[in-house]
């Protein structure tokens, strides 16, 4: 007899690093509230919980404090390192909850009749292999589904090694509901499911006993097509919820659980700004609803106007990341022109007008793209510099039918099929004698020397008279020594 029982999981991160930034799984989060929209009974096990109460109960050591943003330090344990990356000279880790916490938090679910597991960055998919296994020795009769970015973009290496049942692609909401539906034998009223994606419900927090922060997505989708992103192939279409169903969700979690961090996870949140963001903070400041917003995921800089500036520093935007990549006039063309040096220039004038420090806000700049010289990089690092704001240095990851992982395979001599952990972003797979594993690491030393000046208010490539001093001091310096 079934009982219309739902495991969802989370599984752990494997990686040379990982830190919370506010990172809950929302897609995973939000099939569990369509799953409860039709009658069926979830529970969770996230394994990236920093504040699941095993975890408490046993122990606080280790667990590190809230950030004053809702932040922090994962749980990790060194684990041994994959053969194909026995090479990189760094620690390779387990991160999240430990594997007897799992084990006992697993003897606390009731039979489940369908076990969902989701999966995150490709080559993290060490972690849902590791649940697949376990959850298989608990529960040997329950049907196992695997899904999320990993599962969609690796489809057949996931249907191949990973132990599931089955592997979805893509968004999972109406995919997950149909196959439960078919494994229980229940019909439900599909009249009553939403038509369009911004009509779900929101992804259910009650889970979580410690909310220290909630992840906001206003949409799903881009409309933009950048040529290392992979946003358009998890999700081929841009929707916007309704401004009022999101201040309503972040107005709930306020008052009700008391959360006062906030970061909104969306591709494109400025698109639309005047109908949509703009509306949503209005909202929040009308109804004294005073948190801080953060958005790790980086906004779009020519979006940035005087007028959205001054709403984002009165509604308390502490963490701001903007888009820029890259100096590199081509590849900003091939960004669709995303964001200019111009835009990016306007965009820091108009924040800082509105009154915040340059030296507080981050810059993207990425890395180690198909066929990207180091002097590309460096050029753009000294830009952000010179604009008073800091470099926020990421690693380009190949990711299958993206514009630049078909130019790696057939420019660069990248294997048509690498195993997933190769396109880890910390092992630059594309390295080769000019670019190795040790110049990137020197280029974020560069960024942290870069970030840290402007930590003391200098920033040393603005022209000012110290600079003029620096340079002619590094001038006659390189001469002696030629």
């Amino acid at each position: 007899m079934k009982n219309n029982i739902i495991l969802l999981v989370n599984p752990w991160i494997y990686d040379f690093a990982a830190y919370d930034f506010w990172i809950k799984p929302m897609g995973l989060l939000s099939i569990g509230s369509i799953l409860e929209h039709f009658g069926y009974k979830t529970f969770l096990i996230d394994c990236m919980d920093r504040f699941h109460p095993l975890i408490l109960k046993k122990s606080t050591r280790g667990i590190s404090p809230k950030h004053k943003y809702g932040t922090g330090k994962f749980l990790r344990q060194v684990v041994e390192k994959p053969e194909m990356l026995s090479d990189i000279p760094r620690k390779y880790c387990r991160y999240g909850m430990p594997m007897d916490t799992f084990n006992e938090a697993l003897s606390n679910i009731p039979q489940p009749d369908v076990i969902l597991v989701t999966s995150m960055m490709t080559y993290w998919y060490p972690g849902p292999f590791k649940a697949i296994e376990l959850l298989r020795q608990a529960f040997p009769k329950t049907r196992i589904i695997l899904g999320g970015i990993y599962a969609t973009l690796y489809h057949e290496h996931a249907e191949k090694y990973s132990g599931a049942d089955v592997v979805i692609t893509g968004p999972g909401e109406r995919q997950a509901l149909q196959l439960v539906d078919q494994i229980t034998g229940n019909e439900s009223d599909w009249n009553l499911f939403p038509e369009k994606w911004s009509e779900m419900p929101e992804p259910s927090y009650r889970y979580y006993n410690t909310l220290a922060s909630v992840p906001v997505m206003t949409s799903r989708g881009c409309p933009y097509r950048c040529s290392f992103c992979a946003s358009y192939l998890l999700c081929d279409t841009f929707e916007q919820k309704e401004p009022q169903r999101i201040l309503e969700h972040i107005e709930y979690h306020y008052r009700k659980r008391h959360v006062n961090q906030f970061a909104f996870f969306d591709d494109a949140l400025l698109v639309n700004k005047e109908a949509h963001i703009k509306k949503i903070l209005e909202g929040c400041e009308n109804r004294s609803v005073h948190v801080n917003f953060h958005t790790p995921n980086g906004l779009h800089a020519g979006k940035i106007d005087a007028e959205i500036a001054q709403i984002m520093f009165k509604t308390n935007f502490k963490t701001i990341r903007l888009s820029y990549e890259t100096s590199n006039k081509a590849r900003q063309k091939e960004m669709l022109h995303k964001v200019s040096d111009d835009a990016l220039s306007n965009a820091l004038d108009h924040l800082e007008n509105a009154g915040y420090a340059r030296n507080h806000i981050d810059v993207y700049v990425i890395m180690g793209l198909p066929g990207q010289e180091l002097e590309e990089v460096v050029d753009s690092m000294i830009f952000v510099n010179s604009l008073g704001a800091k470099v926020r240095l990421t690693s380009f990851s190949p990711i299958p039918n993206t514009v630049d992982w078909n130019r790696a395979v057939t420019r660069f001599e990248m294997e048509e099929n690498p195993d997933p952990l190769l396109t880890n972003n910390t092992i630059f797979p594309l390295k080769n004698e000019r670019q190795t594993y040790d110049q990137f690491q020197n280029l974020r030393n560069l960024s942290k020397v870069l970030n840290y000046a402007l930590d003391q208010d200098i920033s040393l490539f603005r022209q000012t008279h110290l600079n003029e001093i620096f340079y002619a001091a590094m001038n006659k310096y390189f001469k002696l020594n030629k």
